[in-house]
């Protein structure tokens, strides 16, 4: 008789996966780790996925869904005209808060190894190009400058980015707090640069935000069946 499956083996396996990424680095993560610290024999590691890559790939995309989701919680919550700096700011808060995420998005192989160069850049680099659809649909909705370059602006936010998230590295661990104010300070100086006179329909403007969120829910989803 086959032994019973353990509860939520899936998920177990998952959090142990995460958790000797963040503690012990991927590239010093075995299989046989994660089986150990789950409290699931290896071979189950394997019925649940089929290599060591898939699982931190699951990982990844568990953390995504998971970002993806708070964003979305918090823009649901936010009062008034939701527009591109609100939105900017808090999917940077919540990508702070996420160290795997952070690690993908600065190509850390000391963290995440070389499964960064094969799976981050392909996957995730789509969403620039779902932001460059995003800011021209708010620019339509009146929201930002028309005459402001989509792409140009789209990669003023990334670059920004991708420095706050390298900060640490360079000057030294630097306090959360200190982080998220020049998320702010940021986003408000953005925000004033590109108001405009233009009467804003912030119906518009939330219908394209769902747009773009709904959009990367749609590619985890593939990703997890795929």
């Amino acid at each position: 008789m086959p032994r019973p499956r353990i509860p939520d083996r899936r998920h177990r396996i998952l959090a142990a996966a995460r958790e000797l990424a963040l503690t012990r680095s991927w590239p010093r993560t075995t299989v046989a780790d994660i089986a150990e610290l789950a409290g699931v024999g290896k071979g189950a590691v394997y019925l649940e996925f089929p290599s060591r890559d898939a699982i931190l790939d699951a990982v990844l995309t568990a953390a995504m869904r998971d970002l993806t989701a708070a964003v979305h919680r918090r823009c649901r919550a936010h009062e008034g005209l939701l527009d591109l700096p609100a939105v900017y700011r808090i999917g940077i808060e919540e990508l702070l808060a996420e160290p795997l995420l952070r690690a993908v998005q600065l190509g850390d192989e000391d963290v995440l190894g070389a499964h960064v160069r094969t799976v981050g850049p392909a996957r995730y680099r789509t969403r620039m190009d779902w932001l460059g659809h995003y800011i021209a649909a708010l620019q339509d909705a009146g929201v930002l400058r028309e005459d402001v370059d989509r792409e140009v602006l789209g990669q003023v936010l990334g670059t920004f980015t991708l420095g706050l998230l390298s900060a640490p590295a360079v000057l030294g661990d630097l306090d959360e707090q200190r982080l998220r104010e020049s998320v702010a300070l940021f986003a408000d100086l953005v925000g004033r640069g590109l108001e405009t006179d233009a009467e804003a329909d912030p119906v518009a403007a939330r219908a394209a935000q769902q747009h773009m969120l709904d959009q990367l829910t749609a590619q985890l989803e593939t990703q997890e069946h795929s």
